[in-house]
Order: C-alpha cells, then structure tokens, then sequence
C-alpha cells in the first residue's frame, strides 16, 4: 500500500480521530474525498492522505461547521526586509537574511508561512496591513530592516497583527557579521513565541537548525542565490564558482549541493545550455546529498527536478512526494509535483495540492495560474481564459506569461483576442523562444503555413527537443496549420518528455481535431493510454 494511501474506513477514521460512523456520514454530507474501488462492493474505500487533509484544512475555515469557533489559523508573511546598508553590495545580505527568517519560520509544522516569492512580490508596496493580510491571506506580518557596515550587524523586525495592524512584538539584535547565525535563530523562536505557537520537539530541533555553519560560506550561498535569480548565462556563472567556493571553504554541505544542483538546471530552465551536460552535473549533486542523508528534503527535491527534465514523471512524482511529506509548504515542490500530476492526466490528484500551493505562494504568477492549466487539462478551456489573463498582467513583461495568454485564447477560439496579445510582445523579446513560439502560434491559427514554419527556428526545435510544454506547442500549431505528420512527429517528442495525459489528448484538446482519424496518431495513442494507466501518483 502506497504511504500516502489509506486502505479503508477504519484507516480513513483513524487518520481523522474519529469514529467510522462520524467519517461516513462526513463523505455523505460534507463530500469526504473517500474513493471506491469500481470492481468490488461500494464498501470497498481508500482515500488519499493529502486529499483527507486539504479537505479537513478546508472545513476548518467553513463558518457554521463543528470546528467554528476553534482558534483562528496562524499564519505569517515576512516582507521583504529593509536594506539600510552602507556597504557595496549589501542588498544581497539582506534578501538572504529575509529568505533564511522565511526558512527558519516554516520548519514549523503549525505555522503557515507565505513564500518568499509571494512576499517579495509586494516590495515597495503602500497597502496597509489589513490589505496585504488581506491579498496573502495571512494573521500575521514580519517586517524589518538590516543594517550591516564595517563588521557590525543591526537587525530590526516588527510583528503585526495584520487585522488590525497593531504591533505585537518589536526587537533590535546587533552584534558582528560572525553573530548572524544566533541573530537568525533568537529572531525565529521569539516570533513563534509572540505568535503562542505550540513547538513539538521536531519544531524546536529544526528552529535550531543551521544548514551552513560557515560566515564566509554562507556569504558565498548568499551571492551565489542573489545572481541565479538574475537568469542569466554570466550571472549562473557567477553563482556557480560562488557554491564551489563555499563547498572548497567547509566541505560537503546539503545546502550548497542543492542550490549548486538547481544552478546548473538553471542552464537548461534559462535556455542557455540544453544539453545533457547540466542534468549529469545536478545529478551529481543529488548523489552527493543523498551519501550525505538520504532524507534530506532538498535532495528529493532536486531528484524530481531532474527526473521531470528527462521526462520521467513517475520518478519524479515519487521523490517530490517524498519531499513533500518532509516540507508540506515548500512551494517549489508543490508546483513541480502539481504539474507532474497535470501533464501525466491525475488532474483530481493535484486539486488539493494546488489550493495548498496558493494558500503559501498566491502572488506569483505561475502559482495562480495553475488550477487554470488544471482546468484546461480536463477541457474547461472557457474557465481558464481570466487566470491566464491574470497571469499575463501580473507580469507583462515575461514572455512566457504572454505566450500561455496566446496559447490559451487560441485554445478557445478567439484568435483576434490573441493576435492583439502577441502583436504587444516588445521586439526586444520576439527572437526569444516563447516569442517565436507566440508568433509561430498565431499564424498557424491564422492558417498561414509558410510563415508558422518560419518561426521554427534551430533554437526553437532545440528548445523543444527538451521540453514537453514547447513540443506540445510545436504539435497544436502544426496540426492547427493542416501539417498532420510535423504535429505527430512533436507529439511524440511531447510523450517522450513525460507529457502522457490521455484524456486531453484523446478528447479535450480542440487543436488535435484533424489528428484524432489518423492511424499514426491513433497509434501514439494507444501507447499513451497505456502509460497513462500505469501512472501511479
């Protein structure tokens, strides 16, 4: 039986603390997510654990059920501290010291925490408290400010009712650069304490935790992490000799590891190198996470990262699960494994973790656009049309937002709307590959074939070779531009990469139409529906 599973009533009411009388009548009335297996007697259950707990969450808010009037749920945004320093390239300190407060508060178990993504994303932001409790969904809001110069450390942080934006808790912790560690630590317990969350002796153990025990290294981790999010090919550079220099200063360290692993996807992510070069290179930081604890949740992680890049969704699902149980709010696992349960046809399986991924990360465009790519993967194409929109304004200037915009109109039918969107992409970024495929898109919906075919580019066939999303892609337009054997031919690249949900392929996705009758494609097919069954998330 899977770990995840529970195999009947009594596990089902076991897992609750309830009684098995109480937990049938809760699937009676209350939609339980309590399963049956179709070949046997309708007594015959199981449920899923994650499912069980989303729905319990859930009903916990419901005004009126048997849990009204039980204590509100904590929950905590940290924004982005303030940086007061004098000192060249300070900002980076002080974004890593907002991460790692981040960090250190969601090791516990009780506590909600907004991801740093979220939060960062209502720096500079005028709203009052009540409003960004409001937007994040939160009770409580961390700010602060970070003062470093000529070796001394100044850190400030206020603890806010986000209801009624009174301050609860305020502290200054000084001392030298060499304190951050213990600065780190005291800020985290004492905000648990103000908060009156209840520690287990894991919360305590892993408030206490410290990943990198190193100042030069960590200062090292800190530059490294500041230049990857620039998505650059000098700037993962930069990062990546950073991580090895702070490997080089104290030796083997899980959280070097995994951030130099995920630098050198980043190669693949950002587009700079599409090789198998950066996915032997992060695997060979897993295999030196796991010598080094093989329950080191960002060692699973960085696994199914990898296994998703080459395509292998069910290996992929097994270790974000894994790290999942490890991190439940690790918003990063919990999109990456949403979108393995998507693309591989498990849309129910990833219902619950996509209401959990935007309970901790609602701000970032992606995130919000999830449950709409669920929606399209069961053919609700008219219900995704505003999240996606929403996700193109959050962002204008991504090209990857708009090009899903374009996709998802296309989708519907309303190609005027997505020629305008396209027609909108700054020039700057036309000859990148989702603004090749943007355009690529509309003038195969447009039916003009010569120019769709222009737009496929050595850099774009490479781009796809790689990626389930750009093949898929690259297979709806050419089938959308009457060229049934370059659409199959994609298609299969599709699959290959791990894109195996038969359902949508079979029925819901309206750009196949014209492939549905023939027999390659039929074939194809046949071949996913097979691997689509032997899924198991």
């Amino acid at each position: 039986m899977p770990p995840d599973r529970l195999d009947s009533w009594k596990q089902i009411a076991r897992h609750l603390g309830r009684s098995v009388r109480t937990v049938r009548r809760w699937e009676q009335l209350e939609d339980l997510p309590v399963r049956r297996h179709v070949h046997t007697s309708l007594a015959s259950v199981y449920a899923f654990k994650a499912e069980v707990e989303a729905w319990q969450r859930a009903r916990s808010r419901v005004p009126g059920s048997s849990r009204a009037g039980s204590p509100r749920e904590v929950s905590i945004a940290v924004l982005p501290f303030a940086s007061l320093n004098c000192e060249p390239g300070g900002a980076y300190f002080t974004e890593g010291l907002t991460e790692e407060v981040t960090s250190r508060l969601s090791r516990v178990a009780a506590l909600r925490v907004i991801s740093r993504t979220s939060a960062l994303a209502l720096r500079g932001t005028r709203l009052s408290a009540p409003a960004i409790g409001m937007q994040l969904g939160v009770s409580h809001l961390l700010e602060g400010s970070v003062r470093r110069k000529a070796g001394q450390l100044r850190v400030t942080a206020q603890l806010i009712d986000a209801a009624t934006d009174a301050h609860i808790w305020a502290e200054t912790f000084e001392g030298t650069a060499d304190d951050v560690f213990a600065i780190q630590e005291t800020l985290g317990r004492q905000i648990v304490s103000a908060l009156e969350v209840r520690l287990t002796d894991r919360d305590r153990q892993r408030l206490a935790e410290r990943p990198i025990d190193s100042v030069p290294a960590y200062e090292c981790y800190l530059r490294a992490r500041h230049e990857s999010w620039r998505w650059r090919r000098d700037a993962i550079d930069r990062a990546v000799t950073l991580l090895r220099q702070g490997l080089a200063l104290i030796g083997d360290n899980i959280t070097l590891f995994a951030a130099l692993g995920l630098a050198y996807l980043q190669y693949r992510e950002a587009g700079v190198d599409l090789s198998e070069a950066p996915l032997q290179q992060a695997q060979q930081c897993a295999a030196r996470i796991v010598a080094l604890d093989a329950r080191a949740a960002a060692g699973l992680q960085l696994r199914g990262w990898i296994a998703y890049a080459r395509g292998h969704l069910q290996e992929s699902v097994r270790d974000l699960r894994s790290a999942l149980a490890l991190e439940p709010n690790n918003a990063d696992t919990l999109l990456l494994l949403c979108n393995c349960y998507l693309v591989s046809g498990r849309v129910t399986s990833a219902r619950p973790l996509l209401a959990r991924l935007l309970r901790v990360d609602p701000l970032t465009p992606l995130s919000r656009c999830m449950p709409a790519f669920a929606d399209v993967m069961q053919g609700k194409l008219a219900a995704a049309v505003a999240p996606y929109q929403q996700m193109f304004e959050m962002d204008p200037s991504n090209p990857m937002g708009r090009l899903f915009y374009v996709w998802v109109l296309i989708l519907n039918g309303k190609v005027a709307a997505a020629r305008v969107i396209a027609r909108g992409c700054p020039r700057g970024l036309r000859s990148s590959v989702p603004g090749q495929l943007m355009q690529f898109l509309m003038a195969a919906a447009r039916g003009r074939l010569s120019a769709a075919q222009s737009r496929v580019s050595v850099q774009v066939r490479a781009a796809a070779a790689s990626s389930d999303v750009f093949a898929r892609f690259l297979a709806q337009g050419f089938a959308l531009a009457g060229q049934p054997v370059a659409a199959i031919d994609w298609l299969e690249v599709a699959v290959a990469r791990g894109f195996i949900n038969y359902p949508f392929l079979a029925r819901h996705d309206p750009s196949l139409v014209s492939l549905r009758g023939e027999p390659r494609f039929q074939r194809l097919l046949k071949d996913v529906r097979a691997r689509w069954q032997r899924f198991r998330g």
